[in-house]
């Protein structure tokens, strides 16, 4: 299959998959959610060279599962994505009746449950439907996650990702061998203490950016993260996986 039949099929499932996501925000009181989630679909959609879009999803989610448990934003095996979006798609509340995502997310652990038919339904789902759901919630986690870290105070008025966006993620799935979910939150705590967010990270992961004094601001950050993650690790080591998180464009 050529380039641009294996670009179309990805974009059909992209789409397919979008108004998927679009129909279960409808469900949620409004449009901006699932605008939201149907770019949030789209950007990723070509993310990894090889992966579809539906194993694209869950490996992003997987991502942003794992950076909500360490913030205490989601409970180890309790409210996966697909279940958190299932659970506001039955809730009469609207994320909008809400201060923060994070006050919402939580309304929908405690307050709302999943009954056995429910969970019947999800697990009968096509992988694409399913996969539609799974974005939904990986969206809600993820805006929660930023408000958490101090990216984003704006909570759902605002319906882009700031801070842990779709650039990020991606390069959090080419690097996530050397560095963690666990890396990035701390590193986020590093950046944000010499002023600098995602977008200088990703600048400097990607080798573009202009500026060698930040540069040097976000290699410390890193280098920062690997001694408080082990305070043992050697000088070579740091360098070696410095050189590793280096990505090609």
């Amino acid at each position: 299959m050529g380039l641009i039949s294996i670009g179309s099929a990805i974009s059909s499932v992209c789409i397919f998959v979008g108004r998927i996501c679009s129909s279960i925000a409808g469900a949620l009181g409004g449009t901006v959610l699932g605008q939201a989630a149907t770019s949030f679909v789209s950007k990723i959609g070509l993310a990894i060279p090889g992966l579809n879009i539906i194993a694209t999803i869950i490996q992003v989610a997987n991502i942003i599962v794992k950076i909500a448990e360490i913030l205490g934003l989601k409970k180890e095996n309790e409210d996966e994505p697909d279940e958190l979006a299932m659970k506001a798609e039955k809730d009469d509340k609207k994320p909008e009746d809400f201060d923060s995502v994070e006050e919402y997310i939580n309304h929908l652990h405690n307050d709302i449950e999943l009954s056995k038919e429910d969970k019947e339904k999800l697990d009968k789902m096509s992988p694409e439907e399913r996969a539609a759901y799974r974005a939904t919630g990986t969206y809600l986690y993820t805006k929660a996650c930023n408000e958490k870290l101090g990216f984003d105070t704006t909570g759902l008025k605002n319906p882009d990702l700031i801070g842990i966006n779709s650039e990020i993620l991606t390069d959090l799935l080419k690097i996530g061998s050397v560095f963690t979910p666990s890396d990035f939150v701390i590193c986020s705590k590093y950046l944000a203490q010499s002023g600098l967010n995602t977008k200088q990270l990703s600048d400097y992961l990607h080798n573009r950016s202009e500026n060698i004094s930040v540069d040097e601001k976000v290699k410390n950050a890193i280098k920062d993260t690997f001694i408080e993650q082990n305070p043992d690790i050697s000088k070579p080591e740091i360098l070696q996986k410095l050189y590793q998180m280096n990505i090609e464009d």
